[in-house]
């Protein structure tokens, strides 16, 4: 989360860093208030370099003991870091409960717990409410939450004093970019651009809404002119590596991580499961699996393999393992997160694509079974019979398609899959129930070639050859009854 605390000029800052980095290098004392220790924090916060800001904060508190400020920074921290409890008691300390950076702080507490009405009515009591920093604030307090009905209004607000400022514009424009109003958004920063062509968060928030709009090679170029502005820009590099990803471009996508890694866009154990997933991508097994390791090392060291992310990385491996032969470990991956996550549908979805690998049918069928019994959702029974598929298996692949086109004849690919299958073991009325269901049915002139060019025996040929006159007939038949 962005700081309350805000710096008063750039290179005042960065003079106040040098100060006092300097002073410790020489282990000597170096008196500051307690403004700009908070500033010192922050800065070093918002580079995810969490020790030195703690190290800040802890510096001033022996300076100014009890420092609204400093507290303020300290409690960010603790949410930075995900330690909600220490924040709140942080909070809980503060005496200065009517000061409007406490009340800031005390609204994204209120937010974490999901506490709306509560966060609603205390921001209602911010005494410079209305004045563009704070509703800029509020804004993307809200946004950044995940809630932007609730951001809405404070726009609404801002826009009946400050709709004609480079300020709120920029402010409209990341609200339609967090809102996926991209049209609106592009306009915005296009019209932003016109006034300052330099500014890198204008040329990277283009670059978001193009990457949304599955617009790749614009979203790269508008990276580089925010590069161009500024190449330390981390958001742009994280930007620009999504995209070259989509591109298929992985070797770029790696370098571009490694980048967004480096000016601390990006999380270690983000920015190395975005690089195994390029290496798993590339079928480089080895280094996937290396990197997957380097983001599982993170975890532990960070207590994070309770989260969400911990079952993708363990089941990235376990699947990077399997590919490279190594069927024991990777069994022994997926049973060491599933101890943590026992009842999670992914992790026996991977198992069972691990043993269909082994080629151990009646195993990965009893995976599937235990899998079915934990997720009956028709994805689940799609990517259940794409594991099938992908090893060849078409029978038990048929069967999950089968349940999923019961549920939904128009999702996914399943109707074209099923008719793929129904031609390969020559039911032909199955392949016309399902061909007809299909966004891009099977057409006699695809058909013809399939005859012409990929059937591999007699008994092929000849069903192929049924289907092909049945289409003819049905076609003339068509067209008898339109003349009519």
């Amino acid at each position: 989360m962005s700081r309350k605390n805000i710096p008063s000029e750039k290179k005042e800052l960065e003079k106040l860093i040098t100060n006092y980095e300097a002073a410790k290098a020489e282990n000597r004392q170096l008196y500051l208030d307690g403004d700009q220790l908070a500033d010192i924090s922050d800065w070093y916060a918002s580079r995810s370099k969490f020790e030195e800001a703690q190290e800040a904060v802890t510096y001033g508190l022996q300076l100014h003991p009890g420092n609204t400020d400093l507290l303020v920074e300290q409690a960010y921290l603790y949410l930075d870091t995900r330690n909600l409890q220490k924040a709140k008691q942080v909070l809980d300390s503060i005496t200065e409960a009517y000061d409007p950076e406490v009340k800031m702080l005390k609204a994204e507490l209120l937010l974490n717990e999901g506490q709306l009405e509560e966060t609603r009515s205390l921001l209602a009591t911010i005494e410079d409410a209305d004045e563009l920093g704070r509703i800029c604030e509020v804004v993307y307090l809200y946004l950044e939450m995940g809630y932007p009905d609730m951001a809405k209004e404070w726009m609404e607000k801002g826009e009946k004093t400050y709709s004609e400022t480079k300020e709120f514009m920029a402010l409209q424009a990341d609200y339609a970019l967090a809102t996926q109003q991209l049209d609106s958004a592009i306009k915005i920063y296009n019209q932003l651009l016109d006034i300052e062509p330099y500014n890198t968060p204008y040329w990277t928030g283009l670059a978001k809404c193009y990457f949304f709009q599955s617009k790749w090679s614009k979203a790269i170029e508008a990276c580089d002119f925010a590069l161009a502005a500024d190449e330390s820009d981390g958001e742009a590099y994280t930007t620009k590596a999504h995209s070259f990803f989509q591109l298929n471009n992985f070797d770029n996508s790696i370098e571009n991580y490694k980048k967004a890694m480096e000016y601390k866009a990006v999380s270690p154990d983000m920015g190395y499961m975005f690089i195994g997933l390029c290496y798993s991508a590339k079928e480089d097994w080895e280094k996937a699996n290396e990197y997957y390791d380097k983001v599982i090392d993170f975890l532990e060291k960070n207590n994070g393999n309770e989260s969400a992310l911990s079952i993708d990385i363990y089941t990235n491996k376990a699947n990077a393992l399997a590919e490279l032969g190594r069927y024991k470990e990777a069994h022994q991956t997926c049973k060491k997160i599933s101890k943590i996550h026992p009842k999670d549908a992914t992790i026996l979805l991977t198992e069972g694509k691990i043993y269909l690998l082994e080629r151990k049918l009646e195993k990965a069928r009893i995976c599937f079974i235990k899998l079915s019994d934990i997720d009956s959702s028709i994805d689940m029974y799609y990517m259940i019979a794409c594991a099938y598929m992908e090893n060849n298996y078409e029978i038990e692949s048929q069967y999950y398609l089968e349940k999923v086109y019961a549920l939904d004849p128009k999702f996914e690919d399943v109707a074209e899959k099923l008719s793929v299958c129904s031609l390969a073991y020559g039911d032909i009325e199955s392949f016309f129930k399902y061909n007809n269901d299909c966004a891009h049915p099977v057409t006699e002139e695809a058909l013809a070639g399939l005859i012409n060019y990929a059937c591999q025996n007699e008994e092929q040929r000849k069903i192929f050859k049924k289907i092909l006159a049945r289409m003819k007939k049905e076609k003339k038949e068509s067209k008898k009854n339109k003349g009519k």
